[in-house]
């Protein structure tokens, strides 16, 4: 199958593209710039560019569409003025992959669609959706919009993308914040700690929107993520003891009040409908970011 990736220069869109091509069909690529992911080939443009959607679908008219692009700006994308913009130029890129014959497609959404208030229970599919955010509400609209196609045809799964880690995080995030502080045998500040996350590793996540576009008898949401809750102040102790110095400051920073205690996805539907089983545990995952920073030291 033809497929066209967007977001291919992202976290997770190299780690698509590859299993993808390891899955046998023809990878196209396209972003804002050029990119060394494997593909038969890339195309640069702007996807908020309505001639340039209009441009890449007519000229590819791929089979397949993985679709991963957003704004994703570290620390200004939750309320972005332009996510409503990136709404809008999804449903038009789904219209115009379905007019020119588009057969499957995979939508990268976000755990942001979910009511973060949601005690410690895990979250599944069906559990309720409240977004706090305007990055959250769009995604989730989009998402809507998905499943309806799905009533008249259409075969769209929807991903539910939890927390990330890996090799090219930006710098702000809180493992690399807290790897770095370390690396450099500073005291790295943080909050109380307290709050459960799921974190999944960048190859994983990529590989599991790979499988999950390859079932095509699957449509609808399914979550995208370990599986497994862990502290972050748990999280910041494996990280001392995998690189061995500094220290950790829990409270030198105040937790945030919108901050959710438990963010935690089930995903019994990716493992039995899907198949999926993520490669790396959370220590194995944090040791890639570790050597990463060490050899990129900023």
């Amino acid at each position: 199958m033809k497929v066209l990736v967007t977001g291919a220069s992202g976290l997770i869109g190299p780690h698509a593209c590859a299993a993808l091509i390891s899955a046998g069909h023809d990878v196209i690529t396209c972003s804002r710039s050029e990119i060394n992911a494997k593909a038969s080939h890339h195309i640069v443009g702007d996807l908020l560019d309505a001639e340039f959607r209009k441009t890449v679908i007519r000229t590819e008219q791929p089979d397949g569409l993985l679709h991963l692009a957003w704004q994703t700006t570290h620390g200004h994308f939750w309320n972005a003025k332009d996510n409503p913009d990136w709404r809008d130029a999804s449903i038009d890129l789904l219209n115009r992959f379905h007019d020119h014959g588009g057969k499957r497609a995979t939508i990268a959404g976000s755990c942001a669609e979910y009511d973060w208030q949601n005690g410690t229970e895990k979250l599944g599919e069906s559990a309720n959706c409240l977004p706090a955010t305007l990055y959250g509400q769009e995604k989730l609209r989009l998402a809507h919009h998905c499943l309806d196609l799905n009533t008249q045809g259409a075969s769209i799964a929807w991903g539910r993308l939890f927390l990330l880690c890996g090799p090219h995080e930006n710098p702000g995030r809180f493992v690399p914040a807290i790897t770095n502080a370390l690396l450099d045998d500073q005291s790295a500040k943080m909050s109380s700690g307290n709050q459960v996350r799921d974190f999944m590793h960048v190859a994983d996540a990529g590989e599991a929107f790979a499988q999950v576009f390859e079932h095509n008898d699957f449509k609808g949401i399914v979550n995208i993520a370990s599986g497994e809750g862990h502290s972050l102040l748990s999280v910041a102790n494996l990280l001392r003891a995998i690189i061995g110095q500094g220290t950790l400051a829990p409270g030198s920073m105040p937790d945030r009040p919108d901050d959710p205690p438990f963010l935690v996805a089930d995903i019994t539907l990716l493992e039995q409908k899907i198949g999926f089983r993520p490669k790396y545990d959370l220590k194995a995952a944090l040791k890639t970011c570790v050597d990463w920073w060490q050899a990129h030291e900023i």
